[in-house]
């Protein structure tokens, strides 16, 4: 596995697909996460009936949380959906699978040391979403003048810990879909609906209808991703995160991470059984 695992790591690292997913996802944390959110107050700034304090969310002490916001529910979970999509899908494409497994020990290494590489890449990924936050708050809070301490260390590991179990639940659900489906086309159409639309429905019509309802809307990975990351900031940053319906309380950090692990988990093993039990063309 160790072998399949260098191997797949490098496909992954000179795929253009890869760059362009991680410098997409590192541009609009910086664009919607900073600079948007500065240049609008900076805008404001003097006119009559509008507060002069600096936002809290932009300073260095609350680039964990910051940064936590858009791997949730945001546009870094539909980024590496389609990560995860492609780095099995394409290989259905281009029919590549039975090349491969001629050359290597056999399916379930093959498969795990593809695993292995995307989630590599997603705690390099992580890693540097994190960088990007800090060093574009430390950047806008010399500009504004405004002062700030950093977060604790600890909150920073825990911090890039929950972001890298966001990223890999729904690089996880890619990389199903892409096995269930054999192709990319389908499953990124149907993960991009699911995660960008569907659970959001769900989501409004939970929060006013019944108890069994809003229970089940408990279990879905959207709702659990935003939830985690809108533990690490007060209850105003929280609110701003999670943006749960009226008549829905946020999931606890603990019961959110053993959700998404238990996704992770799920979607991973079918994904093996698909691959190891069907045809691979």
């Amino acid at each position: 596995m160790g072998a399949s695992f260098i191997v797949e790591f490098k496909k992954l690292y000179k795929r253009p697909a890869t760059w362009v997913v991680g410098l997409i996802f590192l541009a609009l944390i910086v664009l919607f996460s900073y600079v948007l959110p500065y240049v609008v107050i900076s805008s404001l700034q003097g006119r009559a009936n509008i507060p002069q304090q600096f936002p809290p969310n932009l300073l260095p002490k609350n680039f964990v949380v910051t940064v936590l916001g858009q791997f949730g529910g945001g546009f870094g979970s539909a980024l590496v959906l389609i990560l995860g999509v492609l780095s099995v899908g394409s290989e259905y494409s281009w029919q590549t699978f039975k090349l491969a497994l001629t050359q290597r020990p056999g399916r379930l290494p093959f498969l795990g040391g593809k695993l292995l590489a995307v989630g590599a890449v997603l705690a390099i990924l992580t890693v540097l979403a994190f960088a990007v936050g800090a060093i574009t708050s430390y950047i806008i809070s010399a500009l504004h003048g405004s002062s700030s301490g950093w977060p604790a260390f600890g909150e920073i590991l825990k911090g890039l810990g929950a972001a890298w179990l966001i990223l890999a639940t729904f690089a996880a659900l890619g990389f199903f879909l892409a096995t269930l489906f054999r192709g990319s086309a389908l499953a990124i159409g149907l993960g991009l609906v699911y995660t960008l639309v569907l659970e959001s429905l769900f989501l409004r019509i939970a929060s006013f209808q019944s108890e069994t309802v809003a229970k089940i809307s408990k279990a879905l990975p959207v709702r659990n991703a935003t939830d985690l990351a809108s533990h690490f900031g007060s209850s105003q940053q929280a609110a701003q995160i999670s943006n749960l319906p009226a008549g829905l309380k946020p999931i606890a950090a603990s019961h959110a991470a053993l959700v998404l692990i238990a996704y992770v988990v799920v979607f991973l093993a079918i994904s093996l059984l698909l691959f190891r039990w069907r045809d691979v063309t």
